[in-house]
């Protein structure tokens, strides 16, 4: 057992993590994104909105589309916001409109959301070899 693992300690190396830190810390910065909606809807709102994790990939998936289509990437990113507030008003008309408990309604946006997600994406889930950008088409 000592064996196994002094030969695996043995098999790290620094290099490789320093080499994965920035794909870590902007990851890290992404889910700091998605705890600070929720944080902050439960603050302010004293609604704990669990839609912001549906939306913020929305958001993405509509601007990566965009960009691939050719439009601006900035023009794309508004569009992109404007896809998280359509999400966000779904949630409000749900528990105001139709009297849904805010947590239900915010997680029926959210699991509605995958699936709108993988319909704005289409192909691009499929197709797409691992060595392409996301600026070539497939």
């Amino acid at each position: 057992m000592t064996m196994m693992l002094t030969t695996y300690l043995a098999s790290l190396s620094p290099l490789a993590l320093l080499r994965s830190l920035p794909g870590a810390c902007a990851q890290g910065l992404i889910w700091g994104l998605l705890a600070l909606g929720v944080y902050i809807t439960y603050k302010l709102l004293d609604f704990a909105d669990l839609t912001v994790d549906g939306s913020m990939a929305t958001g993405g998936a509509v601007a990566v589309m965009l960009i691939r289509a050719g439009m601006n990437p900035w023009l794309a990113l508004i569009f992109a916001f404007l896809a998280g507030m359509a999400a966000g008003f779904i949630t409000g008309m749900l528990h105001t409109a139709l009297g849904i408990p805010g947590i239900l309604a915010s997680i029926l946006t959210q699991i509605s959301l995958y699936s709108i997600n993988l319909n704005i994406l289409g192909h691009l889930l499929w197709c797409c070899p691992r060595d392409t950008s996301t600026f070539r088409s497939c």
